[in-house]
Parts: structure tokens; sequence; C-alpha cells
């Protein structure tokens, strides 16, 4: 009988670091790809699938030289937990933009850093099926698979307690990406389908609440003017009544679904006992 992927803190960081490693050869096939007169488009794409494969490749060399088995739960769940995860994903994201609006996107190095992330989103904008398809559908399931299903996953299967590998694993996937912004999104974001994964043990709901993520993401940045969204959606002005309600409002409904997470994961968890 093969044994489970196992993960530890130290095995997680580094892998991560391979991964942010990996990346760095994007810089070769970008120039290779430029030399074979690729279309910007499939350029996008594969140089985003590409460090992806590769880091699976080896995670599934190692564990098959090692004889363990990788543990990818795929089942669904009861209608009444979407339900209640689409809810909760609503509530994430509104106290993520709310601790999101605290980096500055002025200054020195930030701003600059923040022109750099915008030009290249709108850049690539200039290609929406190869965009769209890649931030909504590829990414949210080579991330999913990787930071929960090998990593929080593995953690778990290590028997490290179940806060502390949701949150670990969080952290890892906002140092990920690489920008302050982004960090921040990732570790509330990151966290929330951490305890999904944990609570329901599907990965097909955390690549589905990505998803959402990514594309609500995606429709308030390039499609809802710039004055509607910042007036209303946003937190830059914290002294208006949005400000309060929205994240009373998000607060509540996060609070509210993971009772009730948490409640039916026990209430399963004796099902299946009996």
């Amino acid at each position: 009988m093969k044994n489970y992927f196992k993960m530890n803190y130290m095995e997680s960081f580094l892998l991560i670091v391979e991964f942010s490693t990996i990346n760095f050869l994007n810089i070769f096939f970008k120039k290779m790809f430029i030399s074979m007169h690729l279309p910007a488009s499939i350029m996008f794409f594969l140089l985003y699938i590409i460090p992806f494969s590769i880091l699976f490749l080896f995670i599934f060399y190692q564990s098959r030289k090692k004889n363990l088995k990788i543990d990818l739960p795929i089942k669904r769940s009861h209608w009444s937990i979407y339900i209640i995860i689409l809810f909760m994903m609503f509530g994430m994201v509104i106290l993520n933009d709310f601790f999101s609006s605290f980096i500055p996107r002025k200054g020195p190095i930030l701003g600059n850093l923040y022109k750099e992330i915008e030009l290249f989103l709108h850049k690539e904008m200039k290609h929406p099926i190869a965009f769209f398809s890649t931030t909504i559908l590829v990414a949210p399931f080579c991330e999913e698979i990787l930071f929960r299903g090998v990593i929080l996953n593995g953690m778990l299967k290590n028997k490290i307690h179940p806060i502390k590998a949701v949150l670990f694993s969080s952290f890892l996937f906002g140092m990920a990406h690489m920008n302050p912004w982004q960090f921040v999104g990732g570790m509330f974001i990151g966290s929330f389908i951490g305890f999904i994964f944990y609570t329901t043990s599907s990965i097909v709901n955390c690549i589905l609440l990505h998803m959402i993520n990514n594309m609500v993401a995606v429709f308030t940045m390039f499609f809802l003017s710039k004055y509607h969204y910042n007036k209303i959606y946003s937190f830059s002005e914290r002294n208006n009544i949005y400000y309060w309600s929205f994240l009373i409002l998000g607060i509540n409904i996060l609070l509210l679904g993971s009772l009730l997470m948490l409640k039916k994961k026990k209430d399963l968890e004796i099902q299946t006992e009996i």
C-alpha cells in the first residue's frame, strides 16, 4: 500500500522557491518564442503554463520515485454547500478590497511598481481570449492544484494543525504573486479557500472559488468605470456609508458562513463514524 505525499513547512517553502526559480526560465523561453514569431496571445498562455508544467512533472517524478500517492480529492459537495461558500466568497471579496486598499498605490517605489503592473495588464488585455482563458480558467486550476492540492493537502496529511497549515500555505500563495497588493489578497483569499478545502475536502470547490475571484477582479478592473468602482465598491474613501455597510456585511457573512461550514463538517464526520 502506498503512503500519501506529505509536506512540512520547509519542504513547502522550498517548493515555492523552486517554482520562483523556474519562473526565471521564462526569460529564455520568451526570447525563443519571439525568435519563432509566435503570436503574443499564445506566448502569454505558454509563459504562464510552462513553469507549472515543469514543477508538476518534478513533483510527480519525486512522488513516483518515493512510492508516494498524491491524493487530490475531487468529490462534489451538496448544493447547500455551494450556496454557503458563494455567499462567503462575496464577503471575502469585500474584506480583501478593504485590506488591500491600505497598501499605497503612489510614491517613488510602490507607485512605479503599481504602474508597471497596470501597464502589463492593459497590454495583455489586447489579447482578450488568451488573457481571460488564462486568468479565469487556467490560473485557478494550476494554482489550486499546487497550493491547496499539493501544499495544503500535504501539510494536513502530515498532521500539521489545520489553522497553521491554512495560514502558511496562504502565506506562500501570496508570496508567489511577488507584489504587495496580491500578497495581501493572496493571504486573505488563500486562507478562505484553504478553509473551504479543509471543511469540504474537495479541490473542485477551491478551483471554482478561485475562478469566481479572478472573474470578479477582472470585471471590476476593466468593465466598471473607475469613478463608479472607487465611489461605491472600493474602500479608498473611508468616510462614506458604503465603507461601513459593506465592511460589516462582509464580516457577518464570513462569520456565519464559517460556523455553518464547521457544523456541516462535524455532522459529516459523525455520519462517517456511524
